[in-house]
């Protein structure tokens, strides 16, 4: 790897992937780590831990939490942890070797433990998170070939994200953030909990218009697909996306209409939640 540190983490990503010569989708977070000679192991972490990235002099470890079930989970902390080594590793030299004849293994200290809340593709509340988020999200899914495979879909929204979740081995939060940060669409994706908009994420056309303005911890309509969807009001999924008014989601007395597309999480007792505005120039 070159000693030459990428102040970008996307750009970082990028010159990993070009440095290893990577280029078969999915990419194999395991097998770059391999190539690095990073040892990767599974082991039983405490519950809000997802992964953490460690050292004993020149070797350096990944380590994972077994209770993680989703490869696509365990794909995006593989990647995460090898963004703090490729973004920061440089800066932990004044970690000390443990001492020969001992088992290494269990001497290796920590560098990056890293909280599920970390690796939350909405990002995180600490800069060096956002970074190796960054980098990971760049590392699994490239945009240039991610843009392209998107655009190649016939449908826009929630199936389009399973089928790049699918192709890309991510998941359905993190393929949707990607999906959507890079559409070329008025849109956005919202995860919602308990009623109340907890994470979004948008397009730069989204951004740009001035009738496109959602706000964190806002109530979630009640006539929303979303809402319907969380109390158990709406059982058909092919009922799950209609047109709303936009004022259903945004700050806006605007009465454009708007495609919203949603979908329960059970495992995590959420909905996710596809906004379109179609008709936009």
């Amino acid at each position: 790897m070159s000693s030459k540190l990428a102040p970008d983490p996307a750009e970082g990503a990028r010159q990993l992937l070009r440095e290893l010569n990577v280029q078969v989708i999915p990419i194999q977070p395991r097998e770059i780590a391999e190539q690095l000679q990073i040892v990767v192991w599974e082991r039983e972490m405490e519950s809000q831990y997802d992964g953490c990235l460690m050292r004993v002099g020149d070797t350096w470890g990944i380590l994972l939490n077994n209770l993680i079930q989703s490869q696509a989970r365990k794909n995006f902390t593989i990647a995460h942890e090898l963004g703090h080594y490729y973004l920061e590793g440089g800066q932990t030299e004044r970690q000390i070797p443990a001492a020969d004849g001992k088992d290494r293994v269990a001497e290796f200290v920590p560098q990056h433990r890293c909280q599920r809340e970390d690796l939350r593709g909405f990002d995180s509340h600490r800069l060096e998170e956002q970074r190796a988020n960054q980098f990971a999200v760049e590392l699994l899914m490239p945009a240039p070939i991610f843009r392209a495979d998107a655009a190649d879909l016939p449908k826009i929204g929630l199936s389009a994200i399973d089928a790049l979740a699918a192709k890309y081995s991510t998941s359905l939060t993190s393929t949707a953030i990607r999906y959507t940060r890079l559409s070329p669409h008025v849109c956005a994706i919202v995860l919602s909990e308990k009623g109340q908009i907890k994470y979004f994420a948008y397009s730069d056309r989204f951004r740009q218009n001035s009738d496109c303005y959602l706000s964190k911890n806002n109530p979630l309509h009640p006539d929303s697909v979303a809402d319907l969807l969380a109390k158990g009001r709406l059982k058909d999924a092919k009922r799950s996306r209609r047109k709303v008014p936009l004022s259903y989601w945004c700050s806006t007395q605007s009465d454009q209409a708007l495609i919203e597309q949603s979908r329960r999480l059970p495992r995590m007792n959420q909905v996710l939640s596809f906004l379109w505005l179609p008709d936009s120039p």
